[in-house]
């Protein structure tokens, strides 16, 4: 050190030293607080309070498998009531097509930036020897993005069509609301 600074600190009176000595150690203490200590308590804390969530959720492992034989059972009665399952299939399939023209029409719908409101099953028609399976759709969106999906539903697949529409103002400014029937149309010998 120099001797200057040494004469300067032996003639401070002892009261200012000792409150000199205190500051450098509040410093030293916040400083060591703050770099070295917190944050290894606070990762510390978290992986209590972590360990505490999962004691209160882990429960008892027979009760947990009781519960999902449970849910099990509860989910076999379901499927047997809604019809699926391997007899589900050959007793619903005009269910079915209806289902997968509807996921159909979806991912139309996305690919054109058109928004579905709604779908619900049409009444079944014959006409000569076709039977006509359709859904009725509310959508919205632009004019040419409504146009550019009605045309994508007739060329999906051959036997689409778009059996009638009604379009009308929509609820925001450039955007148009439609109501559409989409059919299906089947064979006799091929519809259910």
């Amino acid at each position: 050190m120099n001797p200057a600074w040494i004469r300067k600190a032996a003639a401070l009176p002892a009261r200012q030293l000792h409150l000199v000595g205190a500051g450098l150690l509040l410093v030293v203490a916040a400083a060591l607080w703050f770099y070295a200590l917190r944050a290894p308590l606070t990762a510390l804390r978290a992986v209590r309070a972590e360990a505490a969530q999962l004691a209160l959720t882990a429960g008892d492992p027979q009760l947990l498998s009781a519960q999902l034989a449970a849910l099990d059972s509860d989910n076999k009665a379901l499927a047997q009531g809604l019809g699926d399952g391997p007899a589900a299939s050959s007793a619903h399939p005009a269910a079915q097509a209806q289902v997968r023209l509807i996921g159909a029409l979806g991912a139309l719908a996305r690919e054109h930036g058109v928004s579905l409101h709604g779908v619900a099953p049409a009444p079944d028609e014959t006409a000569l020897s076709f039977v006509r399976l359709g859904v009725d759709v509310d959508a919205s969106g632009p004019y040419a993005a409504l146009l550019a999906w009605m045309d994508a539903i007739e060329h999906a697949q051959p036997a689409l069509s778009v059996a009638g529409f009604e379009m009308h103002g929509g609820a925001a400014p450039g955007e148009v609301a439609m109501k559409i029937r989409i059919a299906a149309y089947q064979t006799q010998e091929t519809a259910p």
